[in-house]
C-alpha cells in the first residue's frame, strides 16, 4: 500500500526587512532535504516592509514528529525569526 502524503503550509518570518528571503529558502531546502519537498513559494507582505514566505511543502504522512520537523528546521536558521504552520491537509 502506498504511503500517504500531507501538505503543510507554513509562514516563515524573516528576522527583518533586509533579510535575504532567497537565502532563507535555500537554507531551509537544505535542512529539509529528504524530509519535505517545497512545492510552492509565495510572498506575503506583513507590515512595515516585512515580507513573509508562505511555503507549501509535501512530506510523508508518517513523518516522525510531524510538523515539528519543519518548525525545528526553520527555527534553527538564524535568518528566521518565527515559523507558523497555517494548514495541514492530506494529499
Amino acid at each position: 500500500m502506498a504511503k500517504g502524503k500531507v501538505v503543510v503550509v507554513a509562514k516563515i518570518y524573516p528576522k527583518d526587512i533586509n533579510t535575504d528571503r532567497n537565502m532563507i529558502l535555500q537554507l531551509l531546502s537544505l535542512k529539509l532535504n529528504g524530509i519535505a519537498e517545497i512545492k510552492k513559494v509565495e510572498e506575503e507582505p506583513i507590515a512595515f516592509g516585512l515580507v513573509a514566505l508562505k511555503l507549501h511543502m509535501v512530506l510523508p504522512e508518517d513523518t516522525e514528529g510531524g510538523t515539528d520537523v519543519i518548525e525545528n528546521a526553520a527555527s534553527s536558521i538564524e535568518l528566521i525569526s518565527n515559523v507558523e504552520i497555517t494548514h495541514v491537509y492530506r494529499l
